[in-house]
């Protein structure tokens, strides 16, 4: 069971899955915004340079591109974890998520998958970061059909 156990803080516990997503599965791409440097909450520290940049990069800014880019790599069999760097971003992104993601294993009578698609965003992270940086939009996914929410406790 679990005897090796580490005791980890919250984003040691991130960066340590998204090293066993990489380590378990090749097909496995991690990018968002700044995610290449360590990301915002220092995430992704590490992973671009134990990985590579082909599998661990950032990206524009474009919540919506960066929602597209994971759902179309899934679609294609890979496994994309995208960051969206503050859940207060991911409106633009969701009609890639609600009306894509959502839907497409049901409007392809579960011959089409996009399973591999995890999409990460802290959700009020910054307590005096406004109106910009302090939301927590996931109740809206979580009532979402099709989609999963996840949050630690």
């Amino acid at each position: 069971g679990f005897a090796n156990k580490t005791k980890m803080n919250l984003f040691t516990a991130i960066n340590s899955a998204m090293q066993t997503a990489l380590e378990t599965d090749p097909s496995t791409v991690i990018f968002g915004e700044d995610v290449g440097f360590g990301g915002v909450f220092r995430c992704s520290t590490g992973l671009r340079d134990q990985f590579g940049s082909d599998r661990v990069f950032n990206t524009p800014l474009s919540e919506t591109g960066i929602a597209g880019f994971a759902i179309g790599y899934a679609a294609q069999g890979g496994t994309s974890v995208a960051e969206i760097q503050f859940a207060d971003y991911i409106f633009p992104a969701l009609d890639q998520l609600v009306n894509e993601m959502s839907k497409f294993r049901y409007r392809s009578g579960n011959q089409w998958n996009c399973g591999g698609v995890t999409v990460r965003t802290p959700v009020g992270a910054v307590g005096h970061g406004g109106h910009y940086h302090s939301q927590s939009p996931e109740a809206y996914l979580a009532h979402t059909p099709g989609l999963v929410v996840v949050m630690p406790r």
